[in-house]
């Protein structure tokens, strides 16, 4: 786990200077790799490639993270023959690779480094589909004069590109591109519109900065070194249902599930677990403790305010299963202390202070117990059909397709256990009714266009939209930058793509039964005690943010719009009405969404320190 820069300039060779620039470049992000730092560079000449800091071609920068062979032969970036590999994230499933494809090879290292430069090797790049994991990878290639570029299926591990005539600069974090020497870059209006209109981030090749972009998840990359010519396409799909075996449902769910925990847990250094006390955590850590690693050890948040935390489940699960755990006291109001810092630490802005609370949890384990990697539950609401909006899109799809006693029974279900149906929050559910987006919002001066979000032909197709465009890319954004911030990897078992292929194909049916959501998984684990395994309530991470809304972020934001606004200079906001309405949601109004209001605030200040930072 770790971060990268890298630099390339297709006709005349970067000038000596750009190598003390492109070194800082990595500085910028040594809490992603605190343990080594090493920077490269080559020089084509008469299609050769050779070691030349005075005038390069290509730059490789690495900060390393040491999860897997703690050795310093495994540093990056990594050589052997004409290959030289610079990589970040894991691949978990790097001995069985070894074992069944690369017997020829020797190994010099333990590492999943060397696996993959040795399955390029052997497979070129039809190698990414063997790979269990997350990750970007890049690989200059002398001999076939010819950079590779990869990224994991499910954009766990970030790259960001940025081009400029024939030079090309690939980076793990933003700021490492925007703190470019002689680099600025104005705001990508198209991609604040959608965050503000329906809080969307990371749907697009697109961020918050112009000229900036996103390499796509799923994807590989070839360029030709000497033309500059590029060629991208996918190197992974889902499968078609008929391609998979239904028969056994829940032994498969349980199996894959298995198993992506147990490669999951391959590292040497201690492995813990996020337990929330929610239903995907609760799994995680139970199935581990009862079947993998009896000894693993838990890590809990506990809210300062009783009705937010989930406190009470940890105390079952815990005291049940015997599992160690570490509590931490989180006081909610520190979010509101560290709004700047965060922003610092995400690039852009985030639709919530629970990523701000986020941050400040990584932040405490790591200070009070020095671990290196957390197992999450991240990603299981989307393949397991978690979320409530899932429920009522298929409900929708029930209707559609005129199966109307399985409509009934899962919405009498529902009413009658006290699931879904209860739990409607109708301010939050309009971004997904067509023509809504608008209630309550007359502070904007530009009319937005929608992102027919609510729009689906099938589950799979709407499950496919949340993993590829909707919500993964930004939830794994902000988990991963959080994380790394405090120099921890976090590992996601429920994207494993065996599993995550399985259960998008799967009938809903299996998933959503009877009101209840997850419903293979709860059926399934059985090991996990009955007061989780059948919770009737989904919190989340959550923080009382409509009560400081209330209180002191309103005065804090009445105070600080009162002062201009450069969403105002752009067109885009009448600041006099947005202050209006938040008043207005002090006093009580309820077509007033508090995430609607917060994200024109989070963006204010985003585009005032990316104008300071500009200058």
């Amino acid at each position: 786990m770790c971060g990268i820069f890298a630099a390339v300039k297709i006709k005349e060779p970067f000038a000596k200077d750009r190598f003390a620039d492109f070194c800082r470049s990595c500085d910028i992000i040594a809490h992603r790799g605190p343990d080594n730092q090493t920077c490269r560079s080559y020089l084509r000449n008469d299609g050769l490639w050779q070691d030349n800091t005075e005038h390069f071609h290509l730059f490789f920068g690495h900060r390393r993270l040491s999860i897997l062979d703690l050795e310093a032969a495994s540093n990056q970036p990594f050589e052997r023959d004409d290959i030289t590999l610079l990589f970040n994230g894991e691949v978990f499933n790097y001995l069985e690779i070894k074992k069944e494809y690369l017997s020829e090879y020797e190994f010099t290292t333990t590492s999943d480094t060397e696996v993959i430069l040795r399955a390029y090797q052997k497979f070129g790049t039809d190698c990414f589909r063997l790979f269990n994991g997350m990750w970007t990878i890049l690989i200059l290639d002398r001999e076939r004069n010819r950079l590779v570029v990869s990224r994991d299926r499910f954009s766990v591990k970030p790259l960001y590109v940025y081009t400029h005539g024939d030079e090309w600069y690939f980076a793990s974090e933003i700021k490492q591109l925007t703190r470019l020497q002689g680099t600025a870059f104005a705001p990508d209006v198209r991609t604040i519109g959608a965050f503000l209109n329906q809080s969307l981030l990371d749907h697009t090749p697109e961020t918050f900065y112009e000229g900036i972009r996103k390499f796509p998840a799923m994807h590989r990359m070839e360029m030709d070194l000497h033309t500059g010519a590029t060629q991208m396409e996918p190197y992974w799909a889902f499968s078609e249902p008929g391609d998979l075996d239904f028969s056994q449902p829940e032994t498969t769910f349980r199996n894959l599930l298995l198993d992506s925990l147990k490669l999951r847990l391959r590292s040497d250094v201690p492995v813990g677990t996020l337990l929330s006390g929610g239903l995907d955590s609760s799994a995680i850590t139970t199935l581990i403790k009862e079947h993998l690693n009896g000894d693993i050890v838990s890590f809990s948040v506990v809210s300062d305010i009783k009705k937010y935390s989930e406190e009470s489940f940890i105390d079952i699960l815990v005291k049940e299963k015997g599992i160690r755990n570490h509590k931490l006291r989180f006081a909610h109001t520190l979010a509101l202390d560290n709004i700047n810092e965060v922003l610092a630490v995400q690039d852009e802005p985030y639709g919530s202070l629970a990523v701000v609370a986020q941050n400040l949890l990584f932040k405490k384990i790591k200070e009070e117990t020095g671990i290196k990697v957390l197992l999450s539950g991240q990603g299981a609401d989307e393949i397991l059909l978690g979320y409530n909006k899932f429920y009522f899109f298929y409900l929708k799809y029930l209707w559609q397709k005129r199966r109307f006693p399985e409509l009934a029974g899962n919405a009498a279900g529902s009413f009658f256990r006290g699931t879904t149906l209860w739990e409607l929050n109708l301010k939050e559910a309009k971004r997904y009714l067509p023509g809504r987006t608008d209630r309550g919002r007359g502070y904007f001066r530009t009319a937005f266009a929608d992102e027919p979000i609510w729009a689906f032909e099938n589950m799979k197709q709407r499950q496919i939209l949340d993993i590829e465009r909707y919500s993964i890319p930004a939830l794994t954004h902000y988990e991963d930058r959080n994380s790394m911030d405090a120099s921890i990897e976090v590992r996601l078992p429920f994207l494993d793509f065996r599993l995550v292929d399985y259960l998008v194909n799967l009938p809903p049916s299996l998933k959503l039964k009877n009101g209840w959501t997850k419903y293979i998984l709860r059926k399934t684990v059985h090991e996990l005690p009955d007061a989780i395994r059948w919770r009737r309530d989904k919190k989340g991470f959550v923080t009382p943010e409509e009560e400081w809304m209330k209180g002191e972020l309103g005065l804090h934001i009445l105070s600080e719009m009162s002062g201009g606004s450069r969403l105002e200079d752009m067109g885009i906001l009448d600041t006099k009405a947005y202050t209006k309405a938040v008043e207005e949601f002090r006093k009580g109004a309820r077509w007033l969404s508090y995430g609607d209001l917060f994200r024109v605030y989070i963006t204010e200040k985003w585009l005032r320190g990316n104008e300071t930072n500009n200058h």
